[in-house]
């Protein structure tokens, strides 16, 4: 019983910490990032999306990524910036560096990659995120983060060590 309950414990504080494990990649360009794989932030009969950060190590430049799920419709690539309604008194208006469609394991989603501003940086840091939006389709779609609304508070804090 002893080794059940331990082996148990085991698993969940890896899966529970493993979702913050930091990777790395070399680009051939010699650039360094360091990122984190994206994680669900809304999972909704329409959407399904993720949120990961990357830090450029040389620069110190961090980027936002989404990656969305679309369900009942044919994959969209993504335009304009993403729109961010923190828990804090002030929205984020994020510019993009690229939208793709990329199939991430067997489906097709639509990708894009955010510059983050220091003044960015200053409110993900301490406020959860309540909604996200974006346009597809020439509209735009807003969703409710429905889980990890503090992804990005933690993430940020583990960036910044390097």
């Amino acid at each position: 019983m002893k080794k059940l309950i331990f082996i148990t414990l085991f698993l969940i504080c890896n899966i529970g910490f493993s979702q913050y494990d930091i990777k790395t990649v070399n680009r051939p360009d010699g650039v360094t990032m360091k990122y984190f794989s994206p994680a669900p932030v809304v999972i909704a009969d329409s959407h399904e999306a993720g949120l990961s950060l990357y830090k450029n190590v040389k620069t110190k430049q961090y980027f936002l990524t989404t990656t969305v799920l679309f369900k009942k419709q044919s994959p969209s690539k993504l335009s304009g910036n993403l729109a961010i309604q923190t828990v804090g008194t002030e929205g984020l208006s994020l510019s993009p560096v690229w939208h793709k469609l990329i199939n991430m394991n067997g489906q097709n989603v639509a990708t894009s990659m955010y510059l983050l501003t220091d003044k960015d940086i200053d409110q993900l840091k301490i406020n959860e995120i309540k909604l996200i939006s974006f346009n597809a389709y020439d509209q735009p779609v807003g969703l409710n983060l429905t889980k990890n609304k503090d992804l990005l508070i933690i993430e940020l804090s583990k960036l910044s060590r390097l």
